[in-house]
């Protein structure tokens, strides 16, 4: 990957977490107004999407994307 794209990738990476903190931020506001199911919904549906999405394009491009991520180093690190 040439450092361009490499750079438009981190930013687009970096928009994307700006916006879940947002959602993440309003969210929050709503369970404090007992509007939980709505929101958990809504966050269980974007989890889920996300997950369906690299497991399609995983078997699109033969490339299993979850190998390369790991657990260990997001929750440990």
């Amino acid at each position: 990957m040439n450092r361009a794209t490499y750079k438009n990738v981190k930013g687009k990476m970096a928009k994307a977490l700006a916006l879940i903190k947002e959602a993440l931020d309003i969210s929050i506001s709503m369970l404090k107004t007992n509007q939980e199911n709505n929101i958990v919904m809504l966050w269980e549906e974007f989890a889920r999407e996300i997950i369906l999405y690299i497991r399609q394009k995983s078997k699109e491009t033969g490339i299993n994307f979850s190998n390369y991520i790991s657990m260990k180093r997001i929750f440990f690190k």
